[in-house]
């Protein structure tokens, strides 16, 4: 799994990394604490699973930082992070594509937790700005969407990139095609597959493949 993690406070981009260890310990964090460093990370060689992108990098506004960190790398998901970000600023965070928003002010414990949801998929909100602002609720009705889905099959609990994943490993793809075709690194393939794996019950790549091809026999 390969992240970038770009803060102008290089404190922070050392707490993120040992964080992102601990959920996989052969992660390849990048830091950039400006944002001409974070977008030539990007433009280099070599894909990243995730951006981790401060809301306000020295020089640049946060929302112009998403919107150029997104121009480059398109498919990479860009969560926000920031200790004093506007709940306004969140909303046009999310409204502009970011897959969700980390405050600073979490736990270690909540942290984690947060980076496990975002590097399975999912967008991830603060609850508390969920229960202020009417905006932030608008925004992440897909999670009532996706509550109402998992009731209605196997394959719609998964999110969009989880079933992107195993449709190609339907197709016979290896994790390191898988990455290749999504821009992602293996290991990050790696880590949706275990994601689909947890929400269809199963644990290896001929179950999963089976459910897949039982719920299209289904729909054909």
């Amino acid at each position: 799994m390969r992240v970038l993690v770009a803060d102008d406070h290089p404190l922070v981009i050392d707490a993120l990394t040992q964080y992102l260890r601990e959920i996989d310990p052969g992660v390849e964090v990048l830091g950039a604490t400006e944002m001409g460093g974070a977008l030539a990370h990007l433009g280099a060689a070599g894909a990243f699973d995730l951006v981790l992108l401060n809301f306000h990098m020295p020089g640049m506004d946060g929302l112009e930082g998403l919107r150029q960190a997104r121009e480059v790398c398109p498919q990479v998901p860009v969560v926000m992070i920031g200790g004093s970000a506007r709940p306004q600023d969140m909303l046009g965070a999310l409204d502009r594509g970011a897959a969700g928003v980390l405050p600073k002010d979490y736990s270690r414990v909540a942290m984690i937790k947060a980076l496990e949801l975002i590097l399975a998929g999912e967008r991830h909100v603060p609850a508390r700005l969920l229960s202020g602002a009417s905006g932030l609720r608008e925004t992440c009705a897909p999670y009532a969407v996706e509550e109402q889905a998992k009731r209605n099959g196997p394959l719609a609990t998964l999110n969009l990139r989880e079933r992107e994943v195993l449709a190609l490993v339907a197709e016979g793809l290896s994790n390191a095609e898988i990455g290749k075709a999504l821009n992602m690194t293996a290991n990050g393939a790696n880590h949706h597959l275990k994601s689909l794996y947890r929400k269809l019950g199963v644990r290896k790549r001929t179950q999963a493949m089976a459910v897949y091809f039982e719920e299209h026999r289904h729909s054909a």
